[in-house]
């Protein structure tokens, strides 16, 4: 490259950086909701599935708040809240503790390794699965509520498995119920 002229140099130069910020935008596009409605979102999500899942997560936190605000004192004492995928994880993590609501409880991914609650929950809300699991997991569950997003798109929140129970404990003890539901996905 010493042997080209220094405007050949220059050349050079500016068209990687040139194309070097394209990229950066076309990534952005993808990967960052640069717009919550219109073109650039809809590129995004036909793009990036994980970002789909994304919606509807406040609408979910504020449910779950409701749901938990909605119990007598004494379940909110001892309350948990069971999540079935790392995006309803991802949704009570982080938006949560703005409502004062509890760690999720996972056994999806890297999140079983923290384990169950101490001390151990015995009313649970119980987010992403079907009321068959529900019932065979813990007892006495009953519809609490639903999941979904104001903005019609489709995800697995909203679509497979939208409604939310109300659950006493489960009917293993947490420790054999730890040992069976290692769960990934």
């Amino acid at each position: 490259m010493n042997r080209l002229p220094a405007w050949g140099r220059r050349s050079i130069t500016g068209v990687f950086f040139l194309a070097l910020a394209f990229y950066g935008a076309y990534i952005s596009a993808v990967i960052v909701p640069l717009a919550s409605t219109g073109p650039l979102r809809d590129f995004a999500l036909k793009r990036n599935g994980d970002l789909r899942e994304e919606f509807g997560w406040n609408e979910l936190v504020k449910t779950v708040a409701g749901i938990r605000d909605s119990l007598p004192p004494d379940q909110q004492a001892s309350l948990g809240i069971t999540v079935g995928n790392y995006g309803e994880q991802g949704a009570i993590e982080m938006l949560g503790p703005a409502y004062h609501l509890p760690p999720p409880i996972s056994t999806t991914n890297s999140a079983w390794l923290r384990g169950y609650p101490t001390p151990q929950a015995t009313t649970i809300i119980a987010l992403g699965i079907t009321r068959e699991q529900a019932d065979s997991i813990f007892t006495g569950c009953r519809l609490a509520g639903h999941n979904g997003n104001p903005y019609g798109i489709k995800n697995e929140e909203s679509e497979d498995h939208p409604d939310i129970f109300v659950c006493g404990p489960p009917r293993k003890s947490w420790a054999d119920l730890w040992k069976e539901h290692q769960d990934f996905g």
